[in-house]
């Protein structure tokens, strides 16, 4: 067999061969980048869910922390059917939390709603008052975990003003 013969059946197989070995290369490649990108997505449109359940519980709590402070300042006493309503909607809003948010955020939110919950219907059962202060500093860091905030706990007490010399 001569050169000439053999590289007229070799070299379009070899042919054929890189092309489909190209092709198959080529779609593996992007269906690779497809996934990739399939679950950013997913992790994006997840974190937007829980970034959405989360603001919602602060509002409705921001709700009740506002009854709470008019109360503790006696300026005016809430009405019983804004209380209950804000009552409403903080539970309501409090369970969008446990279906979508991790199991640590979940629990952080409901101790939070009761310690306001107990400080709305309750408040002579109220023998700390830090405990409400703790229930929403525990909260707010499990929901930065959640929604992927990294760095250090937030402080939540403000530092003491440095005197000058001249005091």
């Amino acid at each position: 067999m001569n050169w000439e013969a053999l590289s007229t059946t070799v070299l379009p197989l070899l042919g054929v061969l890189l092309g489909t070995g190209g092709t198959l290369l080529g779609q593996h490649l992007a269906t690779r980048v497809d996934r990739r990108r399939l679950e950013h997505d997913q992790l994006v449109a997840m974190r937007t869910e829980r970034k959405a359940a989360i603001l919602s519980f602060l509002d409705a709590a921001q709700r009740i922390e506002m009854i709470l402070d008019r109360r503790a300042e006696s300026k005016d006493s809430p009405s019983e059917a804004d209380a209950q309503e804000g009552l409403h909607q903080l539970w309501l809003a409090k369970k969008s939390v446990e279906l979508v948010c991790s199991p640590e955020l979940a629990q952080s939110v409901h101790d939070y709603t009761y310690a306001l919950h107990i400080g709305l219907r309750k408040p002579d059962l109220i023998t700390d008052p830090s405990v409400k202060r703790q229930a929403r500093y525990l909260m707010m860091e499990s929901a930065r975990r959640d929604l992927g905030v990294a760095g250090r706990p937030l402080r939540r007490e403000i530092p003491p003003v440095p005197r000058s010399g001249g005091d």
